[in-house]
């Protein structure tokens, strides 16, 4: 497979994914009847009947498009993006270090668990202590457009316009990052590190509430996808419906640009975050807000707050 180089095609594109495509990744479409046709393509839309037989309908025994070939192209091409981004940014370079199958005890980011890319503040390879890991990125990428065996000149159809639900618009997908960042808040350290999830298309409609959700909570800080245009085939039908820049609160966002994510990089990082996600009672939050020294500095209070916070939490169980 081709080498793909972030100032040549910095986001992923009908020619970035060309490159990625191979015959085992293809679907086999299949008469199912005893006629014996079938054809290689990528979850090609079934025709309502065989074209050999002409009377049996076809059905689709489709690749799964986050297999190991497809997860290691797309996590290696979301680290050259990201590590392009930092090394090209003078605020950012020399400070921060993209790093792929980041391993942390810590956090629970052990074997197959591992981040997919993190951000690291130290140039370290090999199991790191939490406090040196600044950002993780969840990669939900995939082959996204339906292309055919006999033509890999363009694709033939868009990313919802086939058989199959690629990247971010598999809600298994999307339910499956929400566990990852759950289990990793689970952990102590893991609240002072943003959490992402890349993908290169954008979440089904019924679902773009939920995203929003778990960033107005702060489970989750951003949803991405690295395809400013996935209406390849279809740019004229819907395009604001089915390609929207952003959800209705930001939780999703459409990365348009190298600049653009360099400028959501310099965001993630610049900021002392923290998540606060706990479950207690007003009258436990008034009694520790009510015990706090106000007169200092916000800052100082804040980190008080959050440090006491558990505390709350804990009287409060059932």
């Amino acid at each position: 497979m081709a080498t793909m180089h972030s100032k040549s095609h910095p986001l992923w594109t009908v020619e970035t994914e060309r490159e990625v495509i191979d015959e085992s990744l293809l679907a086999t479409i299949y008469c199912k009847g005893d006629c014996g046709f079938s054809e290689k393509a990528f979850f090609n839309t079934p025709k309502k009947k065989c074209p050999r037989c002409k009377t049996t309908g076809l059905g689709v025994q489709a690749f799964n498009h986050r297999n190991a070939p497809v997860a290691n192209e797309t996590e290696k091409f979301a680290l050259r993006l990201i590590r392009s981004a930092i090394d090209e940014s003078p605020k950012l370079a020399g400070r921060y270090f993209a790093k792929r199958g980041v391993i942390c005890k810590a956090l629970g980011l052990k074997g197959n668990s591992g981040a997919d890319v993190a951000i690291l503040n130290r140039d370290l390879n090999g199991p790191v202590p939490a406090d040196i890991i600044e950002c993780l990125f969840e990669i939900k990428m995939s082959v996204i457009w339906n292309w055919h065996e006999n033509d890999l000149t363009r694709p033939i159809a868009d990313y919802d316009c086939h058989s199959g639900r690629p990247s971010i618009f598999r809600t298994d997908s999307i339910l499956k990052a929400i566990g990852k960042a759950a289990i990793t808040r689970s952990h102590i350290g893991s609240e002072r590190i943003p959490f992402v999830v890349v993908g290169n298309s954008p979440p089904p409609g019924g679902y773009r509430a939920n995203i929003d959700r778990t960033v107005d909570s702060g489970l989750i800080q951003k949803w991405i996808s690295l395809t400013p245009n996935p209406l390849f085939v279809q740019p004229n039908k819907s395009p604001d419906e089915r390609n929207p820049k952003t959800t209705n609160t930001g939780g999703f966002l459409r990365i348009d640009s190298f600049g653009e994510l360099q400028e959501l990089l310099l965001s993630l990082l610049g900021q002392r975050w923290r998540y606060i996600g706990t479950m207690t009672d007003s009258q436990h939050i008034g009694r520790l807000i009510r015990s706090l020294n106000l007169s200092r500095s916000d800052q100082d209070i804040g980190d008080e707050f959050l440090q006491r916070l558990p505390a709350a939490n804990t009287a409060s169980r059932i």
